[in-house]
């Protein structure tokens, strides 16, 4: 199997580390790592929690330079910590821990002396044992989790002996005029940092991560998961340990079938993983047109996809930038009926870099696309009941606001478009969205394949073979061209302010008194999130796809691009998946916000469709921004332009926090609505 960091397959690293802070005692520990999942965020949190660090530190280890002599090198990155297990791990890798940067302030002169001895080339003599013998070092190896790391030896607590031959008279006094000002004080303090405490308590997580012992508490003897919705639960309320991520995202995203064992899945994974290597030496092969098309595509995007991240921080011919683009590609040849769309590089890049692993990686994608792939696809179908929904979740949430953005034509919230479409992985810090991912997908039921995990569309294949798909003649390639480019991370985004301005003012001249009148409105949405004029969107309604939505459909011809993302009320009927007609006077929409509640939405499995949670964050951050918004009277352009700015700077705790809370009462109201229909009466 191709790896990508690790050219030679190893299980554990064995570690020993030695702690160094000023002239205090050395401390060292000793345990073991899997190197196919510790990254050097992983490392840095497990010494920091085995060795109690508060403050910042450095780390270094121990080589051997051209002349076989020992010397110590900084390890500040994951490409340091693949060269340190490559390179300096056998039989164990030697790490130093310096708890304090040298350069925070003048040091004695003994201190310079043995930092200068500890940083200068070492004698070809090996240290003595007892260093890493001593009191202090862990018995055993171990990986360590949070049960492995000792607690913190408490620092002697010398009683106070009070001094019998002075005893002021005063003291007393002193002392009770002291506790009442104390007192008086910190009830000042609280009531003052009362918001900053309440908003310090909604940016912790409600729980903390799996680990690796509550993982196994899941498992039974043989390995094999007998308990997947509780996991999904304690997922869904904490997240996962980094370092586990490799092992439980297969399990959230449903690649192993139900029931198999530990061994089983390493058979199973071994498998899959020589399977796509098959797939894709077969089809990367292939120097056809459309093959050529699609490579050229996917480059363009792998190309500017998390590139300010150290895992793609690397020249173009990385081969980390290769196994991208290797995923992608190979899914595009072996999937043609989705074929590749930009905004799926968006979902392998956070794969490739927690499996570390191409092959493993593409599984875990195939798995993945499985449940988003109608997010992709021409018909839009996903895309807009996903609008609708979040559009009858704010009627119901926040009534004031969503009249407030109907009020500025905003009410179809389409500037949420790049949200919904890669379900929020830009709108936090990378890792922050690696963690809202897996929250995200631990509110999801368990859904193992029957059999096998498809890797290939062996279907949409054949489809393909008998009619040809890609004739490219230049209408061909501009529509194929469009659809591809439609969610780049530019386009995504709104267009320039002017642009925007001019088609939202060519709508409003365009709309008839009879369309203001009824609430119909001649206008599309491009990929963007900009609305398109009429006489431009009748040009373009041909070329229609995932990221040129209309704003819903119609039986007749002539008005097949008449619609809109408001709801008729709770009651609206939806015939053949179409969406309710539009009922944009005021009176109508003041009605239906008064109308909806959370026992009158979808249920779970069609709500967002089938992905609840996931509108629950999108209106979680619009209630964040609720405020500045109506605050700043900002209309359709500014809010989109506003979210652009806060792009990966929401708090995911804050969101994730909120967000549950909410989902919290949606189920319930939910679950109140189904009893009340197997009872004796409606809901209330």
């Amino acid at each position: 199997m191709e790896g990508i960091v690790f050219p030679e397959e190893r299980e554990v690293i064995r570690i020993k580390v030695k702690k160094c802070e000023g002239l205090m005692q050395p401390e060292y520990r000793k345990f073991a790592v899997d190197p196919q999942i510790t990254s050097y965020e992983v490392l840095r949190h497990t010494l920091r929690r085995a060795f109690h660090l508060q403050s910042d530190f450095t780390i270094s280890y121990l080589s051997h330079d051209s002349e076989g002599q020992e010397v110590w090198l900084s390890l500040l990155s994951d490409w340091d910590l693949d060269a340190a297990f490559i390179s300096s791990s056998h039989p164990y890798l030697r790490l130093r821990v310096d708890a304090r940067p040298f350069e925070d302030g003048p040091l004695p002169n003994n201190m310079k002396v043995k930092l200068k001895r500890r940083f200068s080339l070492m004698p070809k003599s090996k240290p003595s044992v007892v260093e890493f013998t001593g009191h202090k070092v862990l018995d055993d190896w171990d990986i360590i989790s949070s049960k492995d790391t000792p607690d913190p030896v408490p620092h002697p607590v010398v009683p106070h002996v009070p001094n019998n031959r002075q005893k002021p008279l005063a003291q007393p006094l002193r002392r009770s005029l002291f506790s009442s000002v104390q007192t008086t004080l910190t009830r000042m303090t609280q009531v003052l940092t009362f918001n900053d405490t309440k908003e310090e308590e909604d940016e912790k997580p409600m729980k903390p991560a799996l680990s690796d012992t509550e993982f196994h508490s899941f498992l039974d003897e043989s390995g094999r998961l007998i308990r997947p919705e509780d996991l999904r639960l304690r997922i869904y309320h904490g997240g996962v340990d980094p370092a586990l991520r490799k092992v439980v995202w297969r399990h959230l995203l449903n690649v192993y079938p139900a029931g198999m064992g530990g061994k089983e899945r390493m058979d199973y994974m071994k498998r899959k993983a020589n399977e796509y290597l098959k797939l894709k030496a077969k089809f990367l092969a292939q120097d056809t047109e459309e093959a050529q098309f699609v490579k050229n595509m996917v480059k363009k995007d792998v190309l500017r996809t998390d590139r300010t991240l150290d895992f793609f921080a690397v020249p173009d011919e990385h081969p980390n930038i290769t196994a991208l683009s290797n995923i992608l590609t190979t899914f595009a040849l072996t999937h043609p009926d989705v074929s590749y769309c930009q905004g799926m590089s968006d979902f392998a890049s956070p794969l490739l870099v927690t499996m570390r692993d191409e092959a493993q990686a593409y599984v875990c994608f195939c798995a993945l696309m499985n449940r988003i792939k109608p997010n992709f696809m021409l018909d839009g179908e996903a895309m807009t009941h996903k609008f609708q929904h979040l559009s009858e979740l704010m009627h119901c949430v926040a009534p004031e606001f969503s009249e407030y953005l109907y009020k500025q034509q905003a009410e179809d919230l389409f500037f949420c478009y790049r949200w919904m479409l890669l379900e929020l992985k830009r709108e936090f810090a990378y890792y922050d969205a690696l963690r809202m991912l897996e929250v995200m997908w631990s509110s999801l039921p368990p859904s193992p394949p029957q059999k096998d995990l498809e890797l290939i569309d062996n279907i949409a294949l054949m489809a393909n073979l008998s009619i040809p798909r890609y004739p490219y003649n230049e209408s061909d390639r501009l529509k194929k061209g469009r659809r591809s480019s439609s969610s780049s991370n530019q386009s995504i985004s709104p267009k320039s302010r002017d642009q925007r301005m001019s088609n939202r003012r060519g709508r409003r001249r365009t709309s008839s008194n009879s369309d203001k009148e009824d609430g119909n409105h001649n206008s599309v949405v491009d990929g963007r999130g900009s609305r398109i004029p009429p006489k431009e969107s009748e040009s373009k309604s041909t070329h229609r796809t995932t990221h040129q939505l209309s704003r819903g459909s119609s039986s007749s011809t002539d008005s097949s691009a008449k619609s809109s993302l408001v709801p008729n009320g709770p009651k609206a009927k939806t015939p053949n998946g179409e969406l309710p007609s539009p009922a944009r006077s005021p009176m109508v929409f003041k009605r239906q916000l008064n109308g909806v509640s959370m026992s009158s939405l979808p249920p779970p499995d069609k709500f967002g469709y089938g992905n609840p949670f996931m509108l629950f964050l999108c209106l979680t951050i619009l209630l964040q921004h609720q405020d500045i918004i109506m605050r700043e009277q900002m209309d359709y352009n500014d809010i989109a332009m506003h979210f652009d700015k806060h792009v990966r700077k929401h708090n995911v705790n804050k969101v994730l926090n909120k967000a549950r809370t909410l989902f919290a009462e949606y189920l319930k109201a939910q679950l109140q609505k189904s009893a009340s229909s197997n009872g004796s009466g409606p809901s209330c």
